[in-house]
């Protein structure tokens, strides 16, 4: 049966009309597979490949009557992409007087109250507005979500291994049991194999659920634009040289991997346009930025034909939001995975089927770990996704949450929460029963008789935005030199106490970190090395550092024909010596530092292992970006690590001893609040030190 032929007539009349040539892979395998089972799908395709189309078709023809409530229900991680996908399907729902309503903060108040009056069609909706749905009108979302058919999730891979991605399973579970056993499609670019389970685990479904695969991509051409030497906190004259360049002939994306670098890419390449007297547009683009500037932005790459133009961005522009189509794609800096490798590239592309990435780099480790993810992505292994374990933040929220929609629970029934939820299947009976007497300890939640509802502390909680969500909006920490606030830097596992970083020109060594305040504490310095800039761009996979040391050992950086890259990464391996399965570094102070060549919770994980055995006065210290701790009597360390059976009971008793580090390493976590102590150094045991660590 062909695909298209068991369509239904309004769709192949959209389709005639758009004037599609035919359908693509993954839209024929996605429509015949509906047809045929009765299964879930995960969709897992390059961008540009149709996977929008894959999803919505097959859904909306799967439907017989849409006048019996709303049928099909997209979650999407961004407001921006709901309004994409609005703009994208509105047209083929006009062809089938399907009404398609979208929901979030700032769509049509009037549309919302249409669709909760009377439920029809499809919704777009982020998981936020679900929560805050279920929470203040909960008596609506029943009436709303019932005749749910299809819940198609958009971007998957951005939700898996993050607690928001938690909460969304949650969500699900919790709106689901409003319906009739629906069908699940979610969507994503980058799925490593060993995420499939994970992302068929995600939808909580009784289902099968099948995997469609398309793993055609575009031709790929590299350039590589390398120097080194100007070591310091701004981007080298010849690097800015290099996009300067490129920018004059191409529309481009360039990632850097902090929000400062885009502040200063940015501004140092309108300047020289203006000198040059070029019509070339530049933007910044980053969570700091004012959202409507962001959507101006995006309006303007998406619905510009002829002007040049460079968009310099963070990890904002990671996902599928439709800025159109840009010419090439810029890596300055190395990026963390190569998933985000593989998403910054697909933003290129889209129109002539050939992705253009240029790579400049003026540091040779940067540009080592770069090769390593590229390396990586050529051969199709996508590194593995990091998954939460022990999520009890995210436990205690959705009972915070169930608690405000329901006004009282049984506690009978929230002492099953673990069973009731399959989310939650993986935290013991005893550990949900001490996370709830914390809560009620805390006047989080109250008992009356043999009821729960909220506490004094926990009405507190409501009266926030921020309740709805499980991400943090920002991490940045603000740096005050005594009563001066010198600027702000997102916290990573860079920053410890004692540890150097640049700011304003300047090194500074930090003194204190108030988790709390988001403040931190620093004096002046001139001792020591300080990192080149502290990156913003998140946890660096195992597989990518793993493969650097290969990379390294095996000389295969001589195949990019580069006699300044194989200069410098010879005097880098010069510089590593191997002992012992391990590597050593000495830096100029005669400080011996261990090289892991491994990912950010390794790292961490070591780190704390070292700590709980370092003697008074003893400091140690991760630089993640070159996978390297340092301290007194590193080797002795790690020999005494490799004899001790005891290493983890240690590290338990250190983190009893140092509330502080706790703080610290929960930084990124929401609504740890609500957690006791105890739990908080299983979830830091659970997640830094796993198996796969």
């Amino acid at each position: 049966m062909q695909a298209f032929d068991s369509l239904k007539m309004g769709i192949q009349h959209y389709i005639y009309d758009q004037g599609w040539s035919k359908l693509t892979r993954i839209q024929s395998a996605s429509i015949k597979q509906v047809a045929q089972t009765n299964h879930n799908l995960i969709l897992s395709a390059p961008t540009a490949s149709g996977k929008t189309e894959a999803a919505f078709i097959p859904a909306i023809n799967s439907v017989e009557d849409w006048d019996t409530g709303l049928k099909i229900l997209y979650i999407s991680p961004l407001k921006a992409l709901i309004n994409d996908q609005f703009q994208r399907v509105n047209e083929l729902c006009q062809y089938l007087d399907v009404p398609i309503t979208r929901w979030h903060g700032e769509a049509s108040q009037s549309q919302k109250k249409k669709v909760v009056r009377q439920p029809k069609g499809i919704l777009l909706i982020t998981p936020e507005s679900i929560e805050g749905m279920l929470v203040n009108r909960p008596g609506e979302a029943e009436h709303l979500f019932k005749g749910v058919e299809w819940i198609i999730i958009d971007e998957l891979h951005s939700f898996l291994g993050t607690e928001r991605g938690i909460h969304l399973q949650s969500l699900i579970q919790r709106i689901s049991q409003f319906m009739q056993n629906p069908r699940f499609i979610a969507m994503s670019a980058t799925l490593s194999k060993i995420d499939f389970g994970y992302a068929k685990a995600s939808f909580g479904s009784t289902r099968h659920t099948d995997i469609l695969l398309d793993a055609d991509k575009n031709d790929l051409i590299v350039t590589i634009d390398y120097t080194s030497g100007e070591m310091g906190p701004f981007i080298s004259r010849e690097s800015l040289a290099a996009i300067y360049q490129y920018s004059q002939s191409e529309t481009m994306l360039v990632f850097p991997n902090s929000r400062n670098k885009v502040e200063e890419i940015t501004h140092k390449l309108e300047k020289m346009a203006i000198n040059d007297n070029l019509p070339i547009q530049y933007f910044a683009h980053h969570s700091s930025v004012d959202k409507v500037l962001r959507e101006e932005v995006e309006f303007f790459a998406k619905n510009n034909e002829k002007d040049l133009f460079t968009i310099t961005c963070t990890s904002t522009l990671e996902l599928g939001i439709d800025i159109g189509s840009v010419d090439s794609v810029v890596q300055y800096g190395s990026p963390p995975s190569t998933s985000s490798l593989s998403q910054r590239l697909g933003r290129s592309g889209r129109r002539t089927h050939q992705s253009i990435l240029h790579i400049v780099e003026d540091d040779p480790w940067e540009m080592l770990q770069t090769y390593s993810a590229l390396d990586l992505l050529e051969r199709k292994e996508m590194d593995a996704t990091e998954m939460i374990e022990m999520p009890y933040n995210a436990l205690a929220h959705q009972v915070m949450a169930i608690l405000f929609q329901k006004t009282s629970v049984p506690m009978k029934q929230l002492m099953q929460m673990n069973k009731i939820f399959p989310v939650w299947t993986a935290i013991s009976d005893t550990d949900l029963a001490t996370l709830i007497d914390y809560m009620v300890e805390k006047e989080f939640i109250e008992i009356m008789g043999e009821e729960a509802i909220v506490g004094l502390e926990g009405e507190k909680l409501l009266k926030f935005r921020e309740f709805y969500a499980l991400f943090l909006t920002t991490s940045d920490f603000s740096v005050h030199f005594q009563h001066e606030r010198i600027g702000s830097l997102p916290f990573t596992p860079d920053i410890q106490i004692e540890s150097k970083i640049l700011l304003a020109g300047r090194v500074w060594n930090v003194k204190d970190i108030d988790i709390k305040a988001k403040r931190i504490m620093v004096e002046r310095t001139k001792e020591g090395k300080a990192p080149k800039f502290i990156s913003g761009a998140g946890f660096v996979s195992n597989e990518v550092r793993e493969n650097m040391e290969m990379l390294l050992r095996n000389k295969s950086y001589l195949n990019l024909n580069n006699e300044k890259i194989t200069e410098d990464l010879e005097y880098l391996k010069s510089e590593l010596v191997y002992d012992e399965g391990n590597y050593w570094y000495e830096d100029d102070q005669a400080n011996i530092g261990i090289v892991t060549f491994k990912g950010t919770r390794f790292n961490i994980a070591l780190l704390l292992l070292i700590k709980s055995i370092a003697k008074v006065g003893e400091t140690y210290q991760l630089n993640d970006k070159h996978a390297l701790i340092t301290g007194p009597n590193m080797k002795k360390k790690m020999e005494r690590l490799n004899k001790d059976e005891s290493s983890l009971d240690r590290v338990v008793a250190y983190l009893e001893k140092n509330e502080k580090t706790i703080d610290e390493l929960i930084a990124q976590q929401k609504f740890m609040q609500l957690v006791p102590k105890s739990l908080k150094i299983k979830w830091i045991l659970k997640n830094f030190f796993s198996m796969r660590t």
